[in-house]
């Protein structure tokens, strides 16, 4: 945690070691009471430094102002989302956010407070411990002014119970969810929608009435429990997982009461009822809807691969698969992503990050948040190739099959062999147009979204038939080298995530917190995506007919 260095100590009075204690107490006091937005939001941050400069006695308050840059004007709330704006300038920082655990409702200094390189006290607590103790000590290197903003917001991270959530589902970022009716992550919904929520239901959209409420239910500061701020979010955060699953719908119990109320009122006869669920699968069919590349994404990889399948391979495929696909392999591709709780162990395997060097070295990035080796999507799709390949497998088949073909739509989505330090760009938050996202969902998701509506008339097999001929046209003399792999003992899977992560490398230009994404970046994203979607459906046909034909060329489509 060395790259905030810097001389600013010579020209700052620095606080004594009582004034930061009262400082850092009551930091913890605030936090603790204060929910909100982006990890923890700018709101959240805001309230807790908010309460917190409200209790801070005169010497510490005084010592705090001599500190704040000169464009906070005095207000200590206004630097406390600093930090975030600074993951691209200092990518070190990324890790000290939040301490995630392997779920077992514990936190344990050990064990879980190091990055993804196994590099010791780099996490929320050891961010906490290292600026309060640069705070304390006037020969510090560190820059004080740049710390008293690190501390401010980090003690405000570790009291947001997803920042102390499970390792396997990235503190809950992998968890799709409905707030409502509208998208989101658990770790959002922590971060932003129930802030959101309450100041628009009980604050009339106005932060100062919400940091006065909470304000009021401050009759004491807790002194019990000082250093057990992880470890009491690790706790909640538990909880906040209970009766979660992938594609929750998260709401007000009321509200759905309210709305089985009205259908009672208006229910219609089992024929009709009948007709309509015959028709929404009718839709859903021609309409999937988005995750991990979304679920359209899988989709057409799969729906393209099928198209090159030889005869003996198609009906191999269609031998594996489960009755609900019906025969169709593009089905089941996002089948994967609906199974993270079922097989927790499985959710490293969706990606393959790398330090940012645009380079994905198997031996160096292929491993899980332990430390275990293999653990990332290129060890799965040759573990899973394997496994069909041997008839003596333990592996059930048809699993071995939804999970492969998955995983090669996966290795082709840049942003999923991305930067460890921002977990594939699910922390930098963006704005896709006017609608809040963040960088790894407009890879997966958002571009797709638009150009379904923009070109295709929001229907997914008019694109699929785009890429088709794309691939038979525009991209004839390139099909031939995507589909080749001379390697006999496994596949070419780290070939695609090195492709994977340069071009991640090329989607991070320009984008910082808060970005705001429009044309420009669309449309030089769209031909990207689209050529790795057709590069994923290439590749697993081969891959498939190799396994099941005994030759990886591709049939004529």
């Amino acid at each position: 945690m060395d790259g905030n260095k810097g001389d600013r100590a010579s020209t700052h009075n620095t606080p004594t070691m009582g004034v930061l204690m009262v400082l850092h107490v009551l930091l913890v006091a605030a936090a603790v009471r204060a929910p909100a937005a982006h990890a923890w939001g700018k709101e959240g941050h805001y309230m807790v430094c908010k309460i917190a400069e409200s209790f801070l006695t005169k010497k510490a308050s005084t010592a705090v102002k001599d500190l704040l840059p000169g464009w906070a004007g005095g207000d200590l709330a206004e630097t406390c989302s600093w930090a975030d704006r600074q993951r691209f300038r200092y990518r070190w920082s990324s890790p000290l956010h939040f301490a995630d655990t392997p779920g077992d409702c514990k936190f344990d200094y050990a064990r879980d407070c190091h990055n993804t390189n196994g590099e010791k006290d780099m996490c929320v607590v050891g961010a906490i411990n290292n600026y309060t103790a640069a705070l304390q000590d006037a020969s510090s290197p560190y820059d004080p002014t740049e710390s008293l903003m690190f501390l401010a917001h980090f003690v405000g991270d570790v009291h947001q119970p997803l920042h102390c959530g499970h390792s396997d589902d990235l503190g809950g970022n992998t968890i799709i969810v409905h707030w409502y009716r509208r998208k989101s992550n658990l770790h959002h919904v922590w971060d932003v929608n129930v802030v959101e929520t309450a100041m628009k239901d009980f604050y009339d959209n106005d932060l100062s009435t919400m940091i006065q409420a909470i304000q009021q239910n401050i009759t004491r500061l807790n002194s019990g429990n000082k250093c057990r701020y992880a470890e009491e979010s690790s706790e909640l955060a538990c909880k906040a997982y209970d009766g979660v699953e992938q594609d929750s719908i998260l709401e007000d119990k009321r509200e759905r009461e309210r709305e089985r109320e009205r259908e009672a009122r208006t229910t219609p006869t089992m024929a009709v009822l009948l007709v309509v669920h015959v028709l929404l699968v009718a839709a859903a069919v021609r309409a999937p809807a988005a995750h991990a590349w979304g679920k359209e994404g899988h989709y057409m990889v799969c729906k393209i691969a099928e198209s090159f399948l030889t005869k003996k391979a198609s009906a191999a495929v269609k031998d594996l698969l489960p009755g609900w696909a019906g025969g169709d392999l593009a089905e089941t591709c996002s089948w994967p992503d609906t199974q993270r709780f079922r097989y927790k162990w499985s959710s490293p395997l969706h990606f393959a990050d790398t330090p940012g060097d645009c380079k994905f070295d198997y031996a160096r990035d292929c491993h899980n948040r332990n430390g275990e080796k293999d653990m990332c999507v290129v060890g799965a799709i040759n573990n899973y190739t394997a496994a069909l390949q041997d008839a003596s497998s333990p592996y059930d088949r048809s699993e071995s099959l939804m999970f492969l073909a998955h995983f090669v739509g996966d290795v082709h989505q840049p942003l999923h062999c991305g930067h460890t330090d921002d977990l594939g760009g699910n922390t930098i938050i963006v704005h896709w147009y006017r609608r809040k996202s963040n960088l790894h969902h407009v890879w997966d998701v958002n571009v797709i979204e638009t150009a379904m509506k923009s070109f295709y008339n929001n229907d997914v097999s008019t694109m699929i038939q785009a890429i088709q001929r794309n691939i038979t046209d525009v991209w004839s003399n390139e099909e031939k080298q995507w589909e080749t792999c001379r390697i006999r003992t496994k596949t070419c899977a780290d070939k695609y995530a090195e492709e994977s992560s340069k071009l991640a490398c090329k989607a991070y230009e320009g984008v910082q917190q808060d970005s705001i994404l429009k044309d420009d970046y669309f449309f030089a994203a769209l031909p990207v995506v689209q050529k790795r979607i057709a590069q994923g459906g290439v590749r697993l046909a081969a891959i498939l007919n190799k396994i099941f034909s005994g030759n990886s060329r591709l049939q004529s489509s």
